[in-house]
């Protein structure tokens, strides 16, 4: 008997995701009352071996498992995009494959889904150590008890809006509509400039908290110094794009700057303040220097029809 099409695909961009993958397809081997769904891993990193890592969930009973190649360009906005254009499904679930979601994620995401065009899901930052032996301990914090659906919150009122892209959902013509994932954002800011053009359509982007995933927390100083640097890049570029820098509080570049300095100067006198913080300003205010004058790269795609999708006034005619 062949197997029911599936009503979801969940999307997961891979890079390496050798180590990691594991722990989240076993946390979606075991959902309560999904729908039929796929799983899509998009293969970002042609150095790897993604299809050894996962061999063990081919013949899942659970769900169908999927790999789809994207190697022309390298980073997680690209990736999803090339997973947008392979899923089968109209209802779309993203996650990352590093985290572990909710018992109850893929049902309660697709019944979101119903209810909302573009949402995006809650999250719970873990230790490291909480992902060490199976989803069992991420669950035990996470699924106390697992989630019962409820509609999302359409509760965004700031002039920035937010999506976590490890996280979230939309119907798949909604994203065509959007054009996809801005792919001059590699790996931060996409899903907020997606988010930003998302609005500016007229789409609500409720926040959903019964769709839950626990996700590494950034403990060591080197990864939360490279993040604080790259979501302010990111933050500074979007705010230019989308003309919205006199409604946020991020300083400009040279006040951050002088701001910083004068803040390090301090520091001796300062009892309050530590080394770190200091460390972790210094990388905010290089990065939102860094991304006042940025321009993203003239040679990548910069939605879905990069990604080898149709444009959408002919997606109807295709799926006849």
């Amino acid at each position: 008997m062949n197997a029911p099409p599936p009503q979801v695909s969940v999307i997961i961009p891979c890079f390496r995701a050798a180590e990691t993958i594991g722990l989240q397809l076993a946390s979606l081997s075991d959902q309560i009352d999904p729908p039929p769904f796929e799983v899509v891993l998009v293969d970002n990193d042609p150095a790897g071996d993604l299809e050894s890592a996962v061999e063990r969930f081919r013949s899942s009973p659970a769900f169908e498992l999927r790999i789809v190649p994207a190697h022309e360009h390298q980073g997680s906005s690209y990736a999803r995009n090339v997973g947008i254009a392979h899923a089968r499904s109209e209802s779309l679930l993203f996650c990352d494959a590093d985290d572990v979601v909710s018992q109850t994620w893929v049902r309660n995401g697709a019944r979101t889904t119903e209810t909302a065009a573009l949402w995006s899901g809650s999250a719970i930052p873990l230790a490291p150590t909480y992902f060490t032996h199976g989803p069992g301990p991420v669950r035990a914090e996470i699924d106390a008890p697992p989630p019962s659906w409820e509609a999302p919150l359409d509760d965004q009122r700031t002039p920035f809006p937010i999506l976590m892209a490890g996280n979230f959902g939309a119907r798949r013509t909604t994203l065509i509509e959007l054009r996809g994932f801005d792919q001059s954002f590699a790996h931060f800011g996409d899903d907020n400039d997606l988010a930003f053009r998302a609005r500016r359509a007229g789409h609500r982007i409720p926040i959903s908290k019964c769709v839950r995933i626990g996700y590494r927390g950034r403990t060591r100083l080197r990864t939360r110094l490279r993040y604080a640097y790259s979501a302010a890049e990111a933050k500074r570029v979007l705010l230019a794009r989308h003309d919205a820098a006199d409604l946020s509080t991020v300083l400009p570049w040279h006040e951050d700057l002088l701001r910083t300095a004068a803040a390090s100067a301090l520091l001796p006198l300062r009892r309050s303040a530590t080394v770190e913080e200091i460390l972790l300003r210094w990388a905010y205010a290089l990065g939102n220097t860094r991304g006042s004058f940025r321009r993203g790269p003239a040679d990548a795609p910069r939605d879905l029809l990069g990604a080898g999708l149709p444009a959408p006034s002919s997606m109807e005619d295709q799926e006849r």
